[in-house]
């Protein structure tokens, strides 16, 4: 996998669903947030981890400046998710062949 450096590391819940959520301190302050966790069950319950505030802040400006031009000034502009199709004959050499077969 990739490494994640820098993180905080948590005990807060991180399941399916609100990964992405605010990681906030006892004053109700946004701290980070909540991006992975290590379990060794399978489960939701292992180490949590969490991107900070400030790393956050940076990768926002980056994206909006760059995106900026294309769009409203200070607005970013589309995104995407760097996705492709497959071709219909990829596809089904990936599944093994399994269309069309009876």
């Amino acid at each position: 996998g990739n490494d994640i450096r820098g993180c905080i590391q948590t005990d807060a819940a991180i399941n399916p669903g609100n990964s992405g959520g605010p990681l906030l301190d006892s004053s109700g302050r946004l701290v980070g947030i909540n991006t992975a966790i290590v379990s060794t069950s399978g489960s939701n319950a292992g180490i949590g981890f969490a991107v900070p505030v400030d790393a956050v802040r940076r990768a926002a400006d980056r994206i909006i400046r760059k995106d900026a031009p294309a769009a409203a000034p200070g607005r970013p502009g589309g995104g995407s998710l760097g996705l492709r199709v497959a071709a219909d004959a990829l596809r089904d050499a990936l599944a093994g062949g399994g269309r069309g077969r009876g």
